[in-house]
């Protein structure tokens, strides 16, 4: 950690406020219902993308307790364009987080039959991307990585479990503009998103 805390391509902090993972969508997937605590959060270039690298403890409802926490290290890209949001993750990643894939505000999930092992959860808000977005190479990528990702926005979030060092956390960063480059040039000239369609709609 202390190699890249003193490499001036990379900034690093400490801690984030509690409102500060709220631009990532929450509470969509990995971040919990019941509180978020961000920790170690390195910014840089990762590719080409503007990249921030962080340790997360998601809260959420516990089995025995009333609460729980989830560990998770977490790469959000920013993108040049805003898409769909759409989600796709290894199902153990996210199976206590009980919470949709998607944040509220994003519209209305449509959940995506899983036929892979292992057992993924896959949804959007546009199932036509999803059909475009959402190949067998992207999943079998996913899968083979074990992590998760979502597109919120103009940002792609990705994660694996527990905290890790930034290495892992660079390698999960590059896997995912691995996965974007699967995605067609089309999706990235397409028309407002199902969110951004009901916003006009209420103006």
């Amino acid at each position: 950690m202390r190699a890249y805390r003193e490499d001036p391509e990379w900034q690093y902090r400490k801690r984030e406020s509690r409102d500060w993972v709220k631009a990532f969508g929450v509470p969509g997937h990995p971040f919990g219902p019941r509180g978020n605590h961000v920790k170690h959060v390195l910014e840089g270039r990762v590719r080409g993308y503007e990249a921030t690298l962080f340790h997360l403890a998601a809260v959420h409802q516990g089995g025995r307790h009333p609460t729980d926490v989830s560990m998770y290290a977490v790469a959000v890209l920013t993108l040049p364009g805003r898409l769909p949001a759409t989600s796709a993750s290894v199902a153990s990643l996210v199976r206590w987080l009980g919470t949709e894939p998607l944040p509220p505000r994003a519209g209305t999930p449509v959940h995506l039959p899983s036929r892979h092992k292992p057992r993924m959860v896959t949804c959007s808000v546009d199932p036509a991307f999803a059909e475009r977005v959402l190949t067998e190479q992207v999943i079998r990528m996913t899968a083979d990585a074990t992590m998760g990702w979502r597109l919120h926005e103009d940002r792609m979030i990705g994660w694996i479990k527990d905290h890790q060092p930034y290495e892992r956390l660079i390698a999960l960063a590059e896997t995912m503009t691995e996965i974007l480059a699967e995605f067609p040039a089309s999706v990235w000239q397409q028309g407002p998103t199902g969110q951004e369609r009901e916003e006009r709609q209420a103006r």
